[in-house]
């Protein structure tokens, strides 16, 4: 697989990666379309101060001026801790992980970007300037955003820019120059850098300024990703034809740390990554030929994925137990809080379903939304998803690259609220102190 060839299939929003290796047999028809899903999109609706109104009833007797005195200036101090509490709450940035509130709903579509209210569903432009932009992702602290922008048409391989912009649209700038194959970018945890990855390459820029700097000796890469909880190193999958996981500095005078210990078992191995929010565990897709029988899967099935965990520490793998007959296909995505996953289970019949399992590998498996049709082997799944910061629902994004539909799906059972459909559609929610 790489970013080239991934991008020669098609302009892919959700920056999925796309199997490209040639093996024997079945598993190249299965994986040629394989796709996956950057993990991270977030949002949420504006903090918002509530004035305070206090009112005086008309007296029923007569107060004495001492007690006055006193009443009056007990309500002053009143008054100036609500300011001070206010004040300093106003000022207050969530933390990178954990539980957060929600914040702005962003989204990209037909090239342009729009705020959203989920509580009406109604969107309002963000004006960023000329071009075709899509990909919002904002900082873990909820102050800025990026987002890519083609300045012409959408022909293949792209050539994309990274834009950085304040929260509310302004202060827009590059952060690099029109760059072939362009994918897979993630925020440092401090706000500080982005990393991303250009033709296979991995790269990271700082937000005070200064060109880019490529990360060498760490080969073809994908799913890079800051280390939680403090980002001092980005893990990333090797792209060969014997995938690993690895994790290096990003300053890139270190080499680079072997993370996986498990063989590949073959060169689609550890798709999909994504990390827990402590970042003691990482999530990602194995495609197996046989079943846990150890029987070949019927021809009509072709090689089924299962979603494992691993600790970062030890390397030690888990694969979620799921009900027998299906598979599950990531990314994998975490809840805010690090207890639950979020992932797909294929089913034999050709339909998946999002679902939501304990991230401890206890199973615990619940459906979100309905079934849809999907091949039985789970070559292609045309949805997407993430937590919201509050981690009360998902954003889901159904449909392709070319036509697709957003809803926030709450996991206690309540209605979706569609949140509007276009090409290249993303939602992201800001993050907001809690």
């Amino acid at each position: 697989m790489t970013t080239n060839e991934r991008l020669e299939r098609t302009m892919s929003a959700w920056l999925r990666d796309d199997a490209g290796f040639r093996v024997p047999d079945h598993l190249d028809e299965v994986l040629a379309v394989t796709r996956d899903t950057r993990q991270r999109p977030a949002w949420s609706s504006l903090e918002r101060w509530l004035p305070v109104d206090t009112t005086f009833r008309p007296r029923l007797f007569t107060v004495p001026p001492a007690a006055r005195v006193i009443a009056v200036a007990a309500l002053l101090l009143l008054i100036l801790a609500i300011a001070i509490l206010a004040a300093g709450s106003r000022g207050r940035l969530p933390e990178p992980f954990g539980i957060a509130r929600n914040g702005v709903f962003l989204t990209s579509r037909d090239g342009d970007l729009f705020r959203i209210d989920p509580s009406t569903a109604e969107s309002q432009p963000v004006t960023v300037g000329e071009g075709y932009d899509f990909s919002p992702i904002f900082s873990r602290d909820g102050t800025k955003f990026t987002f890519l922008r083609s300045d012409g048409p959408l022909t293949e391989p792209a050539i994309l820019t990274l834009y950085v912009a304040d929260a509310n649209g302004s202060n827009v700038r590059a952060l690099t120059a029109p760059t072939k194959s362009l994918d897979w970018f993630d925020w440092a945890p401090d706000g500080s850098q982005v990393t991303y990855v250009a033709d296979g390459n991995l790269w990271v820029v700082d937000l005070a300024g200064g060109s880019p700097r490529k990360i060498n000796g760490v080969g073809r890469v994908h799913f890079s990703t800051w280390l939680p909880p403090d980002g001092k190193e980005i893990l990333f999958r090797q792209e060969t034809r014997s995938p690993a996981i690895f994790a290096v500095s990003p300053d890139g005078e270190s080499p680079r740390r072997a993370v996986s210990k498990t063989p590949a078992s073959n060169e689609f191995d550890y798709q999909s990554l994504a990390l827990s929010p402590d970042g003691s565990h990482l999530t990602f897709t194995r495609w197996f030929e046989r079943g846990p029988d150890g029987q070949p899967y019927p021809d009509s099935l072709g090689w089924l994925p299962r979603v494992f965990s691993m600790e970062i520490a030890t390397g030690t793998e888990v694969m979620y137990p799921t009900p027998p007959g299906t598979g599950q296909r990531g990314t994998t995505v975490y809840s805010p809080d690090g207890t639950l996953v979020a992932y797909a289970r294929i089913h034999r019949e050709g339909a998946y379903e999002i679902v939501v399992a304990d991230a401890d590998g206890s199973g615990n498996e619940r459906t979100i939304g309905g079934k849809r049709p999907g091949p039985p082997d789970g070559s292609t799944i045309d949805a997407a998803w993430a937590f919201t910061p509050d981690g009360k629902a998902l954003v889901v994004r159904y449909g392709n690259d070319t036509q697709g539909r957003n809803v926030l799906v709450p996991l206690d059972g309540s209605p979706t609220t569609d949140l509007g459909s276009g090409e290249l559609g993303f939602v992201d929610v800001q993050r907001l102190a809690p």
